[in-house]
């Protein structure tokens, strides 16, 4: 790990020593919720032990692996959200065109691994047209058993298969990944899915990727996941509890990202190598739902590229992960050297290759516990994603009594787009004059530096629907020198969400859906459970936007209509105008 603090060098290494004085890496170790917030943070650090753990514990039992491997599905889907879904995205996107020689591959069967984490009705209907149903098998990943989105989804598939294959086949399709005595365990048993493997309950979500919820579908797609424990199995022992904070690479990682944080350098900007750039998202979510409450928080930025410094303002920290060998590495790293005599913080870390994730994880789990403690909070709880769960609870029964969002008078309306604008924005409103453009000026106009500007979009994310966001993303922070973020509901809800509605109020900009009603096409229908997903993505959206309105942050909802593609071309154009 190659370091160039600058002026915070000091102060990082003070850090560093009231921490051993302090002897806070033992204490961790012990489990010492005093060094949190000295709630119940002890009883979430489970995951200390997950490296060391056995095979049946941390993966799945043999015989449920053996069941996976003679199963004749050729893609595995996983159907998770947030910490049960993200790095087995990781697992697929870095790892399902890999070379059937490459090391790490157990030489067996090889699948593709696939996640559906979408509530978005074209997402999910386009999710399942390039994967047969009758050709894949469902992993349902639920701590809880309870979460909405994997719930929904499942029941979805169950129907189509049971109509396809009968009941008894369709339940064989299907693996449960939760924790003892929840409700998904009780419905796999009755459905007579393939397997269930248990994970524990002292470990959260998002810390969850070195438990059958990350390594079972590792092993699915063919991977060994041994490779990937033992990985980091020697991380944890490098960020052992009588290691020295300074020689310690996940407790000197966490010291130097919370005190750069308590600085005013609290965005986390992520390059990576190009084979591993979608573990961006998993630290996304481990560090921004970890950090983001009590007005404090670390709010990661990934996929934004590198730029000049003059493109930044003085509240980045930047960490570059690049793979040996990788020809792109050297461009970043002259990059991070300007960056770095302009006196912002940079961290290189280097990887022998993709496996290093393994250590990747542990090390960045550990740093975002060392920064909980040094903010003061419990790196453990999520409790404005729960505000917003419960705000989604109460829409959808709502909608079940009358209309909803799509009936609600909007604060303006232009070419079958609606805007809806969160109560700090009221005085913008009555300054816009009825005029969309002027509304959205007054949003931009309202950036400062040290904010950031979200695209959150309830949307499908296709290539047609990114590519017009990315540029509204670069347009606005090249044009305002903010950080920025482009994010697809309603995964953010559990991951980059917190830390908007918890973390400091310096969030500006844009959530994005559609409302139902307005899609084409009739309504996808949630078997079982009742409703439909239109309704349900609709309702997570508004949701989502009053909590924020709640919280004083500067939003603008954007109902696009009938035609997605075309609404963004005009709110590009709008906001075009608004920086001219």
């Amino acid at each position: 790990m190659i370091v160039e603090l600058g002026e915070h060098a000091v102060a990082v290494l003070a850090a560093q020593c009231r921490w051993e004085r302090e002897s806070r890496t033992r204490r961790l170790w012990e489990r010492d919720a005093s060094i949190f917030s000295n709630r119940d943070e002890a009883r979430w650090l489970g995951w200390l032990e997950l490296p060391t753990a056995g095979a049946a514990e941390a993966i799945g039992s043999t015989a449920l692996r053996e069941a996976i491997a003679a199963h004749p599905a050729d893609t595995a889907v996983v159907l998770g959200m947030g910490g049960s879904s993200l790095w087995p995205d990781v697992l697929g996107r870095t790892w399902n065109d890999a070379s059937s020689k490459s090391p790490g591959l157990s030489g067996g069967r090889r699948r593709r691994l696939l996640v559906l984490d979408s509530t978005v009705p074209d997402a999910i209907e386009s999710f399942l047209a390039r994967a047969p149903i009758e050709r894949s098998l469902f992993f349902v990943s639920s701590k809880s058993g309870s979460t909405i989105e994997p719930n929904a989804l499942f029941e979805l598939i169950h129907a189509r298969l049971t109509a396809k294959l009968g009941a008894a086949a369709a339940g064989r399709h299907f693996v449960a990944i939760t924790d003892p005595g929840s409700a998904l365990e009780a419905r796999a048993r009755a459905a007579g899915f393939l397997g269930i493997a248990l994970g524990r309950p002292d470990v959260g979500g998002r810390f969850s990727a070195l438990s059958p919820f990350g390594l079972l579908p590792a092993a699915a797609m063919g991977l060994e996941p041994e490779t990937l424990l033992a990985r980091a199995r020697a991380m944890a022992t490098a960020c052992g509890p009588t290691v020295s904070a300074e020689s310690n690479p996940g407790v000197a990682l966490g010291l130097a990202l919370g005190t750069l944080a308590q600085r005013g350098r609290d965005k986390l900007t992520l390059s990576l190598s190009p084979e591993i750039e979608s573990f961006g998202g998993w630290i996304e979510q481990l560090v921004a739902e970890s950090t983001g409450k009590a007005g404090q928080g670390i709010m990661p930025i990934s996929d934004e590229g590198l730029g000049a410094p003059e493109r930044y303002a003085s509240d980045r920290v930047f960490v570059d992960l690049a793979l040996a060998g990788d020809t792109t590495a050297k461009g970043r790293a002259a990059q991070l050297a300007l960056l770095a005599r302009a006196g912002h913080p940079t961290i290189q870390i280097e990887f022998a290759d993709a496996f290093d994730l393994g250590q990747a994880i542990f090390q960045w789990e550990m740093a975002t516990a060392v920064v909980g403690s040094l903010l003061g909070l419990n790196p453990f709880d999520q409790p404005d994603v729960e505000s917003a769960k419960l705000a989604t609870r109460d829409l959808m029964a709502a909608a079940d009594r009358g209309p909803g969002r799509a009936r609600e008078a909007a604060d303006l309306e232009a070419g079958g787009i609606r805007i809806f604008a969160a109560k700090l924005l009221s005085p913008a409103v009555r300054g816009a004059q009825g005029d969309p453009a002027r509304l959205v000026k007054a949003l931009v106009d309202s950036l400062v530096p040290n904010d950031s500007f979200l695209l959150n979009a309830f949307l499908a994310d296709s290539p047609e629907i990114r590519a017009k966001l990315e540029r509204i993303r670069a347009t606005v922070g090249a044009a305002r020198r903010v950080a920025t973020a482009l994010s697809f509901g309603p995964r953010y809800l559990h991951s980059t969400g917190q830390l908007h509605k918890g973390g400091p109020n310096r969030v500006v900009g844009l959530q994005i859906c559609q409302s139902a009603g307005s899609r084409k096409g009739g309504a996808l229908a949630i078997p079982a459970i009742g409703g439909d997903f239109d309704r349900l993505a609709e309702a997570q959206a508004v949701g989502d936007f009053r909590v924020l309105s709640e919280r004083g942050r500067r939003m603008l909802g954007v109902d696009v209509g009938a035609d997605p593609l075309a609404a963004l071309d005009e709110l590009a154009h709008w906001i075009q105008g608004a920086l001219s």
